[in-house]
């Protein structure tokens, strides 16, 4: 296992880390990549979300990788769309040698992760990716997202209030009444964290899926989302399980040895290998 931490930030607070099986032959098709970005109410990144996805999906055959991407004061727009962005381009250089297809890169995200890879996946051609990061647009495509659990429209978690209507204080204020604690990505409140109202026939093929027993993002998120894929004609699978709860990850032994696992919601994994095999051949 070729297991390195790639520094995006000069403090390392911004890394890419690598779970890249080192078996190597000829024999043996270019593996896909799975980018996760783990949750964590962009306070801290979730050790299940992250570590536990991309060792999940080593398993399913692919090469996996963990943004660690800004949280709190730092993760302002357009933050988060610029790392998951140099995440792709870095997976993408490599390929070759770390016997991938730049062809089959997934970024995949859970909770405030899911958010981030959902503005990869609506927004990858934003010019202010090229203006720091260089190089040309067709480098930072996601060839699909996976979401779990996400929040897609901000005005959702605050009991339906539009965020530009109150007062940033009184939006952050509430959010962490909620157990959200949302740093900078709500407080300058710009409008692409949104993502529902980006979305459009560059927007790359998403799985997600949500529980309805979540209990801290509202189940029209996912609805709202898949409302905007189909109306812009954008490949898509959705799944609303009816248990489940919020930060469940794989929801197995492997990520959690004492976890309940919820055999419904846990469904939601085979499922996206079998979409993503289909999609990616």
């Amino acid at each position: 296992m070729i297991h390195e931490t790639i520094n995006f930030t000069k403090d390392g607070r911004v890394n890419l880390q690598t779970y890249i099986p080192d078996v190597y032959r000829e024999d043996i098709p270019l593996r896909p990549a799975m980018i996760a970005c783990p949750g964590g109410g962009w306070e801290f990144h979730g050790i299940a979300e992250g570590e536990g996805v991309a060792l999940t999906f080593v398993e399913e055959g692919y090469a996996g990788f963990v943004l660690n991407y800004s949280l709190g004061e730092h993760a302002s727009f357009p933050n988060p769309l610029v790392e998951i962005s140099w995440a792709i381009k870095t997976v993408r250089e490599h390929a070759s040698e770390w016997h991938i297809d730049p062809n089959k890169i997934v970024v995949s995200g859970f909770s405030a992760g899911a958010t981030v890879a959902a503005l990869s996946a609506t927004q990858w051609m934003d010019a202010r990716i090229v203006e720091a990061l260089g190089g040309e647009r067709s480098q930072y495509r996601p060839n699909a997202a996976v979401l779990a659990y996400g929040v897609y429209d901000m005005s959702t978690i605050f009991s339906g209030v539009d965020l530009a209507s109150i007062p940033k204080e009184v939006a952050i204020e509430q959010g962490m009444k909620m157990g959200f604690t949302l740093g900078q990505i709500v407080a300058n409140l710009a409008p692409e964290v949104n993502v529902v109202n980006y979305v459009t026939q560059d927007t790359v093929p998403t799985f997600f899926f949500q529980s309805i027993t979540d209990g801290f993002v509202p189940i029209s998120n996912p609805l709202k989302l898949a409302e905007k894929l189909d109306e812009n004609k954008v490949p898509f699978e959705m799944h609303i399980f009816g248990s489940g709860r919020h930060g469940m990850s794989v929801n197995t032994k492997l990520v959690d040895p004492e976890t309940d696992i919820d055999e419904s919601a846990s469904q939601w994994l085979p499922l996206c290998v079998k979409w993503l095999e289909g999609l990616l051949g």
